[in-house]
């Protein structure tokens, strides 16, 4: 299977999530988003206060005493928090996807187990232990694929001040992302199989261009403006799906 069967197995993937078994999950997200929202703004408050905290003795000793200069300090604490709020938005912005990975990774962990049942027949009996271990291996594999791709990524931008070579270079830095987000996803219905870190980068590789293109999606998903996250959100259930009926898929070859 390929890079374009990576795509296709959405299909599969939005029939089942929409079914009457599975849709939900969709709940998720709109609750992820609202907490994500609300704790954003409520450590911005408190981050704006804190910093303000900080300097307020400060600027209070040197307008002191001088009336027209009495304006700056609700101006600088009004600068703050917008400075803070900036920063937050970039913040998603540069790793919105692996914070979404790494938020709903339990989330992640359990419909991967839901759609292999859907997929065999095979029930899986609730451990917490196998699922604490699930969601820790998720969350594990999220922050290492991070740092591959941020460094494969500054080296791509670094090449593309280089003539000819920086035409393909945007492409480069796209589909390596499309490659970590995709190993990120298909990794859960990996971990069952009882493959370690190790063995699974083995298994992704072997399979790279069905990777890429599950990871794809969700990278477009990632490019939309100013919906970016909540998009992000709802696709990454349709990539965890996706990715589960791969390695289904590519285990029914093996056997037979």
């Amino acid at each position: 299977m390929g890079f374009f069967t990576g795509i296709q197995l959405y299909g599969k993937a939005f029939g089942i999530l929409f079914s009457r078994k599975f849709w939900w999950f969709l709940l998720f997200p709109v609750i992820i988003l609202l907490l994500l929202f609300i704790g954003g703004n409520i450590l911005i408050s408190l981050a704006g206060d804190s910093l303000y905290g900080l300097i307020e003795a400060k600027l209070t000793a040197w307008v002191g005493g001088i009336s027209w200069l009495q304006w700056v300090t609700t101006t600088t604490s009004v600068l703050i928090k917008i400075v803070l709020r900036i920063l937050y938005f970039f913040l998603f912005v540069a790793f919105g996807g692996y914070i979404v990975l790494v938020v709903m990774s339990p989330v992640y962990s359990w419909l991967s187990e839901r759609t292999e049942a859907h997929l065999t027949g095979r029930e899986f009996p609730f451990s917490f232990r196998q699922f604490a271990w699930e969601i820790f291996r998720g969350i594990l594999i999220a922050l290492r694929n991070m740092i591959f791709q941020l460094f494969i990524s500054f080296v791509l931008f670094l090449c593309s001040f280089i003539p000819l070579v920086g035409v393909i270079a945007p492409f480069a830095i796209f589909f390596t992302s499309a490659y970590f987000y995709g190993f990120a996803f298909i990794d859960y219905a990996i971990e069952r199989k009882r493959f370690n870190v190790r063995q699974s980068v083995r298994y992704v590789n072997k399979n790279i261009g069905l990777v890429t293109g599950i990871g794809t999606v969700f990278a477009l998903a990632l490019m939309i403006p100013a919906l970016s996250l909540a998009a992000c959100c709802f696709v990454s259930l349709l990539s965890v799906i996706a990715g589960t009926i791969a390695v289904e898929r590519m285990n029914d070859k093996s056997v037979k």
